[in-house]
Parts: C-alpha cells; sequence; structure tokens
C-alpha cells in the first residue's frame, strides 16, 4: 500500500513538473522580446485564422516557429484573445501576446489625406495615386469642381476610389444644405453655376472672397465680361501647373475659358472650391465695384468702381506712370 502511494506521489510530482515545464515554456514563449521593427505597420487581412496570423507573425519576426506560434494563437483564443482585421501599430521587439493584444483591441491605424482648397481634378489625382496607404485603381475620374476640398481620414483597406467618392458625396450634401440659403443677390441660377464661380474666387484670391465674388457678380449682372485670368490658364492647361506668368498674348488665345473674350461665365469649374468660396459665390458682397488688385505692402485688394480708378491703384502699387498702364 505504501509503495503505491509512493509511486503515486512521484507520478503526481513528475506529472507537475512537466506541466510547470510546459506552462513556464508557454509563458516564456508569448512574453519574449521578438525582433520586430516597428519601421512598418502589421496589416491583418482576411480570414484573421490561427495559420494565417501565425504565418504573418513568423515572416515579421514578432513569433518564431510556425506550429508553436498557431498553437499558442489558439489557447489565447480560449481566454478571449482574438485577432482583428485592419493595420496595426506594433512596438519594437513586442511580444507575442502583446501583439495579439494590440490586435484584439482592433485600434487601426487612421491615416489621412487632405485635398487643398483650389486643386484642380488633375492635381488631386496624382496626390491620390501617389499615396502609399490607399488601395486599388482609380476606376473613375470626377469632373472638375466636383470634389469637396477637405481631410478625409481612412483606415486600411480603404480604396482611391472610395476618397473620391467620399470628397464627390461631401460637396453634394454641403452644396444641397447650402444652395437654399443662397442671398437675392446671388447671381447663379443653378448649383453648377455656383461652383463654376466659386471655382474662380478660390483661384484668384485667399482673402475678401464675399468682396471679390462681389466684382464678378456684379460684372455678370451688367453683361460686362469677367477677364479673369485663372479661367484663361485652365484654358491652356486644363489644371496643371501653369508654370509661368500670364502674358498679353494668352488673352488673345480662343477657348471657352478665355473670358477675356466669351460673355458670361466659363463651361465648367476650373478648380475644387472650398467651402469658404463656394459661400462668397452664393452670398456675394453687395456693390458696385467692378474692379480689384491686390495691393501686397496692406496684404489685401484695392477695389475700384471705374477702370479709370483701377488704373491709378495698379500705377501707384507697381510704382508705374499712369501712362505705362495699359
Amino acid at each position: 500500500m505504501q509503495e503505491i502511494n509512493r509511486r503515486y506521489l512521484y507520478f503526481s510530482l513528475g506529472f507537475i513538473s512537466i506541466l510547470v515545464f510546459i506552462v513556464s515554456l508557454f509563458l516564456f514563449f508569448i512574453y519574449r522580446d521578438s525582433r520586430f521593427s516597428g519601421q512598418n505597420a502589421v496589416i491583418i487581412d482576411y480570414p484573421t485564422n490561427d495559420a494565417y496570423v501565425s504565418k504573418v507573425f513568423c515572416d515579421r519576426g514578432i513569433s518564431h516557429g510556425n506550429t508553436a506560434t498557431r498553437i499558442a494563437i489558439k489557447i489565447l483564443r480560449w481566454f478571449n484573445i482574438q485577432p482583428k482585421f485592419g493595420e496595426f501599430e506594433l512596438p519594437n521587439n513586442v511580444s507575442l501576446i502583446e501583439a495579439l493584444r494590440i490586435l484584439d483591441a482592433g485600434k487601426n491605424i487612421i491615416h489621412k489625406i487632405t485635398i487643398p482648397e483650389g486643386f484642380s481634378v488633375m492635381q488631386v489625382m496624382k496626390r491620390i495615386e501617389k499615396n502609399e496607404h490607399l488601395q486599388g485603381e482609380i476606376t473613375e475620374v470626377p469632373k472638375e469642381g466636383m470634389m469637396l476640398p477637405d481631410t478625409y481620414v481612412f483606415k486600411y483597406p480603404t480604396t482611391k476610389q472610395e476618397i473620391i467618392n467620399r470628397s464627390q458625396e461631401a460637396l453634394k450634401k454641403f452644396i444641397a444644405q447650402e444652395w437654399p440659403k443662397r442671398s437675392s443677390n446671388c447671381i447663379a441660377k443653378t448649383p453648377y453655376e455656383a461652383l463654376i464661380l466659386a471655382s474662380i474666387v478660390e483661384k484668384e484670391t485667399f482673402s475678401e472672397r464675399e468682396a471679390v465674388a462681389g466684382v464678378y457678380s456684379h460684372r455678370l449682372k451688367i453683361g460686362m465680361r469677367l477677364q479673369a485670368d485663372p479661367t484663361v490658364i485652365y484654358g491652356i492647361k486644363k489644371g496643371d501647373k501653369f508654370g509661368r506668368n500670364l502674358k498679353y498674348a494668352d488673352l488673345k488665345i480662343d477657348n471657352p475659358y478665355n473670358t477675356y473674350r466669351n460673355e458670361g461665365l466659363p463651361p465648367t469649374p476650373i478648380a475644387n472650391p472650398g467651402r469658404a468660396c463656394i459661400l462668397a459665390a452664393l452670398h456675394p458682397e453687395e456693390t458696385e465695384n467692378l474692379f480689384f488688385v491686390y495691393d501686397r505692402s496692406v496684404s489685401h485688394h484695392v477695389f475700384s468702381k471705374t477702370y479709370k480708378e483701377h488704373k491709378q491703384h495698379i500705377a501707384r502699387i507697381r510704382k508705374k506712370k499712369l501712362s505705362e498702364i495699359k
């Protein structure tokens, strides 16, 4: 009887020792530092099964031994530590259990892309194409002026086309909200005309938007040509970088965007206008001014009712004789 008890005791102690050894080995395996360098984020795609997550971890140096890692992930699932789908930032030398806890929390990396006010569709497409965090291809390029400039946040795996679609939807929503509130002196007959005018204001100025919109609106009301340099530039480059100063000869080029030769608004927007310029087009300043010129010395525009006054302002700003101003 004593011999049986002694054998049972030895067996129990041996079993416990083996169990302690296995548990200690497991804890060492999941808690030890890895050789992972967090310079790049870790992306977990579908399906987030044990074999796939184990392969990603082993490939990235977070863990060692595919089979052992797969078993460890399966065991940790029993403790409700579940790898989630997405893109995650992991610290250098992260342990296996710490990495799985970060994936379990589901806190994906947030990326941003900014569409600046006044960018043409061509410029926006180039920026989106260069963004390394956006997926897929651009399948449908929007029309000029139909994207709302803003900073858009996104997570993996957002596509390039999704950002384009979001910016278009944001513009539609903003216009639908603001168009019914337009002022009685708004010259635009349709929301699209308002966008065209807003795009000209956007490319013309970064300040006093309502006053500049008021000048263009007044010109349209009296049948005067807009004579807006940015429309001429767009007619030449179609939204690409111009790279030089506008010349007098450019004003004679015959195309639909040359508002020195054609009356009324150009056929389309010439850029993507921001909210401030859209609102300026919808709520232009009530004015009799027909001309304006930017004065760098005072950091604002100088407005005039007559061309004679306008020439006087230009001569003063450029420090030239009045006879030298055409």
